[in-house]
């Protein structure tokens, strides 16, 4: 990665003035809950697309691996899975 920088800012003046500006900044993560009758709260992070040639936001939802939030998403999915079963 470094090298890959370097060559950048050597190859680019507008490059390198910006990143020694440093005003890069991670996303703050956002986060949301949500209560299922079945499997009681599901806090998940939340990540929104802007889609600006439709107008459109697309949110994806997702829960880090091990976390209560993805154990509980696995639980919903599996009783998902049971009625799907069930109404076959």
């Amino acid at each position: 990665m470094t090298g890959l920088v370097d060559e950048l800012r050597a190859g680019s003046t507008d490059f390198a003035r910006l990143w020694e500006r440093h005003d890069v900044h991670t996303a703050p993560t956002l986060t949301k809950a949500f209560r299922h009758p079945a499997v009681g709260e599901i806090t998940v992070d939340c990540d929104a697309l802007a889609l600006t040639d439709r107008d459109q936001h697309l949110v994806l939802y997702s829960a880090p691996p091990g976390s209560p939030g993805a154990d509980a998403l696995a639980l919903l999915n599996a009783l998902g899975a049971e009625a799907n079963d069930h109404r076959r």
